[in-house]
């Protein structure tokens, strides 16, 4: 069993949107807010060769106006053929290593989610909300039981 590195995935990736909710909130004029990313990664899947994600973004607006908007990715993640005989994903603590390769492993989802979001809030005739097309450093991972 050979140690797993990050370079070891293909470079094709399975990904698409699962859920996306929008809903445009009332506001009074000259209301001062605050913007933030909620990022989540579930782990819902592992097996020998594959690891499979669902990458959830909420934007949270404090005090609560403007808009409410999140979206969940499905994304899979696959050994490369030629280390499918030397590396198994079952044999290492995944949560660890999604962690230290979140970023190389989860960006094309987070690419998505940014676009969608750019794209359903300029859609109203504001500015588009633009949102960092990575995994934020306080993004809570987990594994689904």
């Amino acid at each position: 069993m050979n140690e797993i590195d990050v370079k070891m995935f293909t470079g094709r990736t399975e990904a698409r949107l699962m859920k996306v909710r929008y809903d445009v909130l009332p506001i009074a004029m000259n209301t001062t807010v605050n913007i933030a990313n909620e990022d989540e990664i579930v782990i819902t899947r592992v097996d020998d060769r594959a690891v499979a994600f669902e990458v959830t973004r909420n934007i949270v607006v404090n005090p609560k106006s403007l808009f409410e908007i999140s979206a969940t990715c499905y994304l899979r993640r696959s050994i490369g053929d030629q280390f499918q005989d030397l590396v198994s994903l079952k044999d290492i603590d995944i949560q660890k290593f999604v962690s230290e390769h979140m970023a190389e492993l989860t960006n094309i989802a987070f690419c998505n989610l940014a676009y969608i979001f750019g794209s359903i809030t300029g859609s109203f005739g504001g500015t588009p909300l633009l949102t960092p097309p990575a995994p934020m450093k306080n993004t809570i991972i987990s594994v689904k039981r």
